[in-house]
Parts: C-alpha cells; structure tokens; sequence
C-alpha cells in the first residue's frame, strides 16, 4: 500500500445531530455510601476509555496526537481541532473534556453551522426576558450552562464577521453579557473549537478575523484523516464494531484476506464516519456473510461489487442455478458458496427469476423467499442515497 495512504481518522461520535449539551454527572456516592453504582455517576475515569478507543491508533500520527491532547487537556488554554470531516473532532473535544480539571461540569456542543446568524448570537450569550420578540423568559446560553467545563464550538469558520467579533471579545476580556441586559457575566468555560477548513486561508481570504484565530489557536492539532493512517484500521474495526454490536445486538464477522485488501485500498473519503457507516451497513443487511471482497465492495457501494452483477454472473440462467439448487438440497447458503456469490445477492437473483417468470415460485425453497426484499435493499446502496453522505462534524 502506498505510503501516502497511511495514517489518521475521525468520530462515530453520532453521525448526524449531537446534543446541544451534555448534562452535568451526578456527583459520585461518598466512600461508605450505601446503594449500588449507577453508569451516570461513575467516576470519570471509567467514562475516558469510550471516546479514547476511537480516537487513538498505533499509528506515529496518532501516538503523538495522544500526547499532545493529554498535555493540552491540563491546561485552560483554548484548543483549535483541524481536519476533514469525520476524523474525530468531535470526540477529540470529548476527550479533552474528560481529561480535564472540569470534567465534572458540562461539555456543550454548539455547531455553528446550524444556526442562523440571527439565532446563535442568543445560543452563545442567553438573552433576557422581551429582548426580542419571541424571547419570553430569560435564557442562558451555551458560555453561561458551560461554566466550568467545556464549551465546543464545531465549525467555527461559519461564523460571521460580526459574531466573531463578539466572540473575540469574550476570549479577551472573559465576560459577556446576555442579548437584551446589561449585567456582566464573568466567562469560566474552557473553549475548544474545531473546523475543516483551513483557517489560514480563511484569513487570508478575509472571511476570518486573524486576531480570533489566534486566540483559538493557543492549541492547534491536526487530525490526519484515515487514509494517511491504514495501519490503525484494524483497532478501529473492532472498537467500532464493538459499540455496534452493543447498540444494535448484531455482529460484524472479521474481513478475510482479501476484505481487507479491499477496505485497505479504498482511500475513505468519509473518514472514520464512513468506516462506521459501512460497518454498521454490513451489520444490518449481511450480519452472517463473510466480510471477503465481494461483501466489502458491496458495503463500500462499488461500481464493481455484485450491486452491478459483473458479466460473469448475468450468464447464469435459470435453468441450470435450478438444477444445481435441486443437488444442493436447496441450501442457497451452500449454493452460493459454490458459485463464488454473497448469499443475498444469490437470494435476490431467485426473487427476481420468480417474479419475472424465470420459473415457478413454488420452485424457490422457502429459504429464499426472504430475497423478495432484496430490491429495496439494493436501491439504498446508491452512492447518491442520503444513508451514503457523509454528513458534517
């Protein structure tokens, strides 16, 4: 494998929406303290490892990632994360936070990205009550509920000139006010910001103000992404197939040889998101199949996977897979095994032959009659399908 192809990666974390926030733990029993332990007042230390197993490798670039986060998170300073989407920006701010001296207060996500300009000024600050029309009652924002902890701001670059102004000015002087009043809240959150674009060039483009840059990037760290980091993709298989499995009860058999060839060529342009959707893709339609090359180029939505049937397979025909069906007892699993075919791919061609008139329905062992749903299933491998875009941090 290339060089060039090897080296870093991005979160699970949730693909599409995390919370606004994540809620303060409990504060753990006292030593002594009768009653049994609940998961959201376990002390920290237990909760490090989640995020911790998907972010690191034993890759060069991730060893000194490692290092540089853990010296960063003993510090307040603020942290600016780089890298494309889906290389773990988000759970790298996890990480941080969790190692930090305020792990014990909130960690709060703001993707600025989702939020109108004329909405997230009162998502930062909080407003007053009648501050604008629909305020009602007073609110706090995200600075205010992250006192203490850990305030994210994903995708900084989106906002605006005039919000990173305001922005600027709170990292400066550590106080704000809420839209609408007039007392100074002193500032004690921790920041950390991420983006995948470069800010340097936003700067230079006059769409950053390079004074707030600074101030970000007290801290800066890269995440390489996955491509550059191949070497890591056995440790995250099996971390990612782990959660899987937890979530949903369904497992992911190990890639043969040649499924790892496959998976180890393909550059993952989605990053570590992309790897977890595939995943969680083969759990869900092909949980007993083995994870060779026909099953990791279907997963991966190839032009060459068995999704657009090569030549080869268009000459069977009817007839002759009847005959060979009859000698296998009507076992699709072992006729399939024959015929070099994914099983469910083999299951699809025997719905479709009985649908089309190929032969009798009654002719299809009852083993195969599930295939009759095969069809929505290959419509939702099209790269162009929402369930194939790899959605922002």
């Amino acid at each position: 494998m290339a060089d060039h192809r090897r080296e870093n990666i991005e979160g699970i974390g949730r693909a599409t929406a995390d919370p606004i926030f994540v809620p303060r733990r409990a504060p753990p029993k006292r030593r002594g303290e009768a009653g049994t332990t609940n998961p959201r007042t376990e002390p920290n230390r237990s909760r490090r490892s989640e995020p911790l197993r998907l972010v690191w490798g034993s890759s060069a670039s991730m060893v000194g990632l490692r290092a540089r986060v853990e010296r960063a998170a003993a510090s307040d300073c603020s942290v600016l994360l780089t890298g494309e989407t889906g290389t773990g920006k988000g759970e790298v701010a996890r990480v941080l936070h969790a190692l930090s001296a305020g792990s014990a207060a909130r960690l709060v996500h703001v993707n600025c990205a989702a939020l109108s300009p004329t909405v997230i000024e009162s998502e930062l600050f909080g407003h007053e009550r009648g501050a604008f029309t629909d305020a009602s009652s007073r609110r706090a924002g995200s600075f205010e509920r992250a006192e203490g902890g850990t305030l994210f701001l994903d995708e900084v670059a989106e906002l605006s000139l005039n919000l990173q102004a305001k922005l600027l000015r709170v990292l400066h002087d550590r106080r704000y006010e809420r839209v609408g009043g007039g007392v100074t809240l002193a500032m004690g959150a921790r920041v950390v910001a991420a983006t995948n674009r470069p800010l340097s060039a936003e700067v230079a483009a006059g769409r950053f103000r390079s004074d707030l840059y600074y101030r970000l990037a007290v801290v800066e760290l890269k995440l390489p992404p996955l491509r550059h980091r191949a070497e890591d993709l056995p440790d995250l298989i099996a971390e990612i197939t782990r959660r899987i499995s937890v979530r949903l009860g369904a497992g992911v058999s190990v890639p043969t040889r040649s499924g790892w060839e496959v998976l180890g060529r393909h550059l993952w342009p989605g990053n570590i998101r992309e790897l977890a959707n595939v995943l969680e893709r083969v759990a869900v339609f092909w949980p007993e199949e083995a994870f060779d090359e026909r099953l990791a180029l279907m997963a991966l939505g190839s032009e060459d996977s068995p999704q657009c049937l090569p030549p080869a397979h268009d000459v069977l025909d009817p007839a002759t897979v009847r005959t060979r069906l009859a000698n296998c007892s009507g076992n699709v699993s072992r006729l399939a095994r024959e015929l070099g075919l994914p099983r469910s791919t083999l299951r699809y061609r025997l719905a479709r032959w009985a649908d089309g008139g190929g032969w009798k329905e009654s002719s299809v062992p009852p083993s195969a009659v599930r295939a009759q749903q095969l069809p929505l299933f290959e419509s939702s491998f099209r790269p162009q399908n929402p369930i194939w875009r790899a959605e922002s941090d």
